[in-house]
């Protein structure tokens, strides 16, 4: 955990320096654009919100425009953080998650020459917003291939934030497909009710490990790191949602958002003379989604391990395929 902590110094540090360039000093080029980005969880995640912040600073750098970054996490404070981001005539403001949508509602419409990104966020009908839904369940259902493969306790878990559709939904793909290896196999679901609580994604870990669970799917940002320890402590096995986990030998691989290419992207279609508002699908197949196996798992790993997963990436390829075709339809099951 030791290379994890060191990686959360290094990524606050990197947002406080950005959110200090934001606000001044150096060449002030009153020119270019502006945009913000608006975070309602916390830097240091080694997750969604430091890849965000990478998008961010992607744009600065590649597309010349001047950034802000704003940790929002009272909710009481989103609609003023927003309406003071559109009285001082920002460009492009982005926003995340589903907690933020109401403000992004009420206050869009009060500035339509600002243009408004939603990262996983329900579709809304106005001409200077575009919502972003990430089809994260699509990736389970991928991991849950290879974890019903590997399975040997006859249980695979899940950690989860909070009990909400799309995140019951994760879990359930990831449970069918485990189930369509051995349909013996059963699920266990466990929600932290918190994103950032590493101390109880530890707790909720030991608890499924100890119940007999082998392999745990993470779907919950910083809480994922206590779930990590809880399995390096148990010497069982998760799968996680960042890349940045796969320094710890108990990350098997990880279904990946990509976040900073999607921000970026939406931060160069908002700058565009052919700007497109809307809902804008991220999954398997449009390529905002998708399971990978940790390199280092893959070949330092308990090897009959790794020779279960060498058998079955050919499966999991297919399904990928199969899903990008449209021949496979993974259900969205909303339901616990």
């Amino acid at each position: 955990m030791k290379n994890r902590k060191r990686t959360i110094l290094l990524t606050l540090m990197a947002v406080i320096a950005l959110t200090a360039a934001s606000c001044g000093g150096g060449d002030d080029d009153s020119s270019a654009p502006t945009v913000a980005l608006v975070v309602n969880q916390k830097a240091g995640d080694l997750g969604p919100i430091d890849d965000l912040v990478k998008g961010l600073e992607r744009a600065e750098t590649e597309l010349g425009v001047e950034t802000t970054f704003i940790e929002a996490t009272d909710p009481s404070t989103f609609e003023s953080t927003l309406r003071n981001l559109g009285n001082q005539g920002t460009d492009v403001v982005a926003v995340t998650f589903p907690p933020m949508g109401e403000s992004l509602a009420a206050v869009a419409p009060e500035f339509p020459d600002t243009r408004w990104i939603h990262i996983f966020g329900d579709a809304l009908d106005m001409p200077n917003v575009v919502t972003v839904e990430f089809n994260y369940y699509k990736g389970t259902y991928l991991a849950g291939i290879l974890a019903g493969a590997l399975n040997t306790t006859g249980k695979v878990g899940f950690v989860g934030g909070i009990s909400i559709p799309p995140l019951n939904a994760d879990y359930n793909a990831f449970v069918a497909a485990a189930q369509f290896q051995n349909p013996t196999i059963t699920g266990e679901a466990a929600f932290a009710n918190s994103f950032e609580d590493p101390a109880k994604g530890r707790e909720l870990g030991a608890a499924l490990f100890d119940g007999g669970v082998d392999i745990i799917m993470m779907d919950s940002a910083a809480t994922d790191l206590g779930v990590i320890e809880a399995a390096e402590e148990k010497g069982r096995w998760v799968i996680g949602g960042s890349e940045n986990y796969f320094d710890s030998p108990a990350v098997i691989g990880g279904v990946l958002l990509y976040w900073s290419t999607t921000l970026f992207n939406q931060i160069e279609n908002a700058l565009s003379d052919d700007y497109s508002p809307g809902h804008v699908a991220a999954g398997v197949a449009e390529e905002g989604v998708d399971f990978v196996i940790n390199p280092s798992f893959q070949e330092n790993g308990p090897s009959e391990m790794v020779d279960i997963i060498n058998e079955t990436l050919p499966e999991v390829d297919k399904a990928r395929e199969a899903i990008k075709d449209g021949t496979l339809e993974v259900p969205f099951n909303p339901e616990i």
